[in-house]
C-alpha cells in the first residue's frame, strides 16, 4: 500500500461495501459521542441526589449547569469549526496521496487549537460574572454557575486540542484511539464526582473539578500518538510551526464552520435564556434533562456522518466524485433507519429514563421532561436527514453551505416563530419552544436540499508544493 495511506483509508477508497466499512469505522465515533454523552449526565445524577439539599438548591444547581453547557457548546463551537477543517484538509490530502501537506496542515491546526484555547480560559475567567447574568442566572443559581464556569475553563485548551486531534486521525480513518482516550476519562471523572460530591461534600465546585481532571488527564498521551504512531502519519516539530500561507488556507475552512455553529449554539442560548427567565429553574431543568435524551439519540447520527464526511473528503481528493455521492447516499439511509429505531424504543422508555437522570422527588419536573422529550423526539429522524445534509457541506470542504443550513433554521425560523408564537398565543405557555422547534426543522430540510444541488465535488486543498518560510 502507498505510503501515508492506512488501511483503513484503503477501504475508504476502494472498498466494495461503502455502508459496511462506514459503520464499522463510525462505531468507535458512536461509543466516543455516547460517553461524551454520558459525560454529560454525570454531573446533573449527583448534583440530583446531594445529600441534606433542598429541592429548590438541587433545581438552581441543575439550571446552572444547563446554562454552562449552553455557554460552553457556544465557546467550543470555535473548536468544532477547526476539527471541521482539520477532517476536510486532511482527508482531502490523504485521499490525494500528499501525507507531506496533511502533516503540516494537521500540526498547524493543532498549533491553532492551544492558542484558541488559551484565549478562551482567559476570556471566561475575566468576564464569567457578566455572561452568567447576561444568560438569567439570579441568587443561587447564579452563584452556582459563576463558581461552574471558572473551574470549566481550565479544560478549554485540552478540550479544543481533543477535537482537532481527533479530526486529524478521523481523517486517516483511526477511531479506535481517540475513543479509548477518552473512555479513560470518564472511568476517571465517575469516581472523582461521586468522591468529590457525596464524600467530600463539594457540590456544583465538585462537579467542575472533577469533569476537569477527566477531561484532561489524557492529553499527554493524544501528543505521544501524534509523534509515535506505528499505524498512522507522525508529526514532527516543524509541522506545528505556523505558516502564513498555510492559515490562509486554512481560513476558508474553518471559519464558515465556526460561524455555523457559533451562531447555532448562540440562537439556543438565547433559546435557554428566555426558557430560564420566562418559566424559571424547574422548567429549565426539565428541557435540559430532554435535550440530554435527544443528544444521546443523535450519536449514531453524529457518527455515521462524521465518517461519511471523511469518505467523502477522501474520494474528492481521490478524485472520484461519484464514490463520494455514493458515499453521501449511503450514510443517509443507514441514520435514517437507525434513527427511526431508536426513537420508537426511546419513546417507551422516556418517563424511566427522566426518573434515572433526575430521581423522583420533583414530580413536576419529571412530568414537563417527559412531555417535552415526546414533542422532542418526534422530528428526530428530521434531523437525520439534516445532518446528512451537513456531512456533504462539510466533507466536500464547501462548510459555508452549512453556515447557510444552520443559521437559516435557527434564525430564519425557529427563533422568530418562538418569539412570534409567544405574542400571539401566551396561553401556550412552555409549549411554543417545542413548537417552533419541530416547525423549522421540517422546513429547514427544504432549504437544505435547496443548497445541496450546489455542490461541486472537486478538490479544494492546494496540492502545490509550499516552499514558504515559517513565521520566526
Amino acid at each position: 500500500m502507498e505510503q501515508g495511506i492506512s488501511k483503513n483509508t484503503g477501504r475508504m477508497l476502494n472498498g466494495k461495501h461503502i455502508w459496511l466499512y462506514m459503520l464499522l469505522l463510525s462505531l468507535p465515533i458512536l461509543i466516543n459521542n455516547l460517553i461524551k454523552s454520558f459525560n454529560g449526565m454525570i454531573d446533573i445524577y449527583f448534583i440530583a441526589r446531594m445529600e441534606g439539599a433542598q429541592p429548590e438548591t438541587i433545581d438552581s444547581a441543575i439550571a446552572a449547569l444547563n446554562i454552562h453547557e449552553s455557554f460552553n457548546n457556544l465557546i467550543l463551537a470555535i473548536g468544532v469549526g477547526l476539527s471541521i477543517a482539520a477532517m476536510a484538509i486532511v482527508a482531502q490530502f490523504i485521499g490525494a496521496k500528499r501525507e507531506d501537506k496533511a502533516k503540516s496542515y494537521a500540526g498547524q491546526l493543532l498549533t491553532i487549537s492551544v492558542v484558541v484555547g488559551v484565549l478562551l480560559t482567559l476570556i471566561i475567567l475575566g468576564f464569567s460574572w457578566f455572561f452568567v447574568g447576561l444568560l438569567g442566572a439570579q441568587a443561587e443559581t447564579y452563584d452556582f454557575a459563576v463558581n461552574y464556569f471558572n473551574i470549566r475553563s481550565l479544560e478549554l485548551i485540552g478540550l479544543i486540542f481533543f477535537l482537532v486531534y481527533q479530526a486529524v486521525r478521523q481523517a486517516q480513518g483511526s477511531t479506535i484511539t481517540p475513543t479509548l482516550l477518552n473512555i479513560g476519562g470518564m472511568l476517571i471523572n465517575i469516581p472523582l464526582t461521586w468522591y468529590f460530591i457525596e464524600v467530600l461534600n463539594m457540590g456544583v465546585e465538585g462537579a467542575a473539578w472533577s469533569t476537569v481532571i477527566g477531561n484532561l488527564i489524557f492529553v499527554p498521551l493524544m501528543v505521544l500518538d501524534l509523534f509515535f504512531s506505528r499505524r498512522y502519519m507522525r508529526l514532527k516539530l516543524q509541522s506545528f510551526v505556523p505558516k502564513k500561507r498555510t492559515l490562509k488556507e486554512i481560513w476558508p475552512f474553518a471559519y464558515p464552520a465556526t460561524i455555523s455553529h457559533s451562531v447555532t449554539f448562540f440562537g439556543f442560548l438565547i433559546i435557554n435564556a428566555f426558557v430560564l427567565t420566562q418559566f424559571g429553574d424547574v422548567i429549565s431543568a426539565s428541557f435540559s434533562t430532554g435535550n440530554k435524551l435527544s443528544n444521546l439519540l443523535m450519536n449514531p447520527i453524529y457518527a455515521i456522518t462524521t465518517i461519511g464526511a471523511v469518505f467523502i473528503g477522501a474520494n474528492i481528493g481521490n478524485r472520484q466524485p461519484e464514490r463520494a455521492i455514493q458515499a453521501y447516499k449511503q450514510s443517509g439511509m443507514l441514520t435514517f433507519s437507525l434513527t427511526v429505531i431508536a426513537v420508537g424504543i426511546a419513546i417507551l422508555f422516556r418517563e424511566e429514563f427522566v426518573i434515572l437522570l433526575v430521581g423522583n422527588n420533583n414530580p413536576r419536573l419529571i412530568r414537563v421532561s417527559v412531555e417535552y422529550t415526546l414533542w422532542l423526539l418526534m422530528t428526530q429522524p428530521v434531523m437525520a436527514i439534516f445532518q446528512n445534509y451537513m456531512a456533504i457541506f462539510n466533507g466536500s470542504g464547501q462548510s459555508k453551505l452549512g453556515l447557510k443550513a444552520q443559521s437559516f433554521r435557527l434564525w430564519g425560523l425557529r427563533i422568530p416563530l418562538l418569539f412570534l408564537l409567544w405574542w400571539i398565543f401566551p396561553q401556550m405557555n412552555y409549549s411554543v419552544v417545542w413548537t417552533a422547534m419541530n416547525i423549522s426543522n421540517i422546513i429547514a430540510l427544504f432549504h437544505a436540499q435547496y443548497l445541496r444541488k450546489n455542490i461541486q465535488l472537486n478538490i479544494r486543498v492546494n496540492l502545490e508544493d509550499d516552499t514558504e518560510e515559517a513565521y520566526t
